[in-house]
């Protein structure tokens, strides 16, 4: 019963800092959301500090399963779409990590350094895909086209939610994956030899509004 306990608490925790943000949610909010006592929830987690610090440690687990290397031999656009599709499934699922991201990491040493080691990672894994794209003759770029090529991939999949947010009014977060998973793959077009360019334009469509 306990650990059940523990367990709704994440979950709503989860859900309410996705949909408000980490600042603007109290512990009482938490407590009301799975009708509870304050005085129980502090049981589990003495502050909220401390529920971050869990939810930061789930995220942690699941970011390792999506951004494991590609598997070695040929590597077609089809893994690339799944890695990318994975990736926004994970980004969603944990939108809250970047949301009032310089808020959260002054506050919260421990999402600081998880979201430090998350961005390298993702660079690390866009190179890594795109440089098996090249080999597999789908692009067609050199290794600092790749460098440079993954970076900006990483900026629009990390960050370009910001953006949309300050140039308008924001958006649902599955609206919001859609745009990135099209920008990417759009950006990708101009590398890519005339039948991979067809492909991705056959992989946007999954992504049409």
């Amino acid at each position: 019963m306990s650990r059940d306990t523990r367990h709704r608490i994440l979950v709503a925790s989860l859900l309410l800092f996705n949909e408000h943000g980490v600042p603007r949610t109290t512990i009482n909010e938490i407590a009301d959301e799975i009708d509870i006592s304050p005085g129980n929830l502090h049981y589990h987690f003495r502050k909220k500090e401390d529920i971050v610090d869990a939810l930061t440690a789930e995220f942690q687990a699941d970011a390792r399963k999506v951004l494991h290397p590609p598997e070695s031999g040929t590597l077609s656009l089809d893994d690339f779409w799944w890695f990318l599709h994975h990736l926004l499934e994970l980004k969603g699922a944990y939108r809250f990590m970047l949301t009032d991201t310089e808020v959260l990491a002054d506050e919260y040493p421990k999402v600081a350094r998880a979201l430090r080691h998350f961005a390298r990672a993702v660079n690390a894994a866009f190179e890594l895909y795109l440089l098996g794209l090249v080999q597999s003759g789908y692009l067609n770029a050199d290794m600092p086209g790749v460098k440079s090529a993954a970076r900006n991939v990483a900026i629009i999949a990390l960050m370009s939610e910001r953006f949309d947010a300050l140039v308008e009014s924001g958006s649902e977060a599955d609206d919001a994956a859609i745009g990135v998973a099209r920008s990417i793959l759009g950006l990708l077009k101009p590398l890519a030899t005339a039948e991979a360019a067809s492909h991705l334009e056959e992989l946007a469509t999954h992504y049409a509004e």
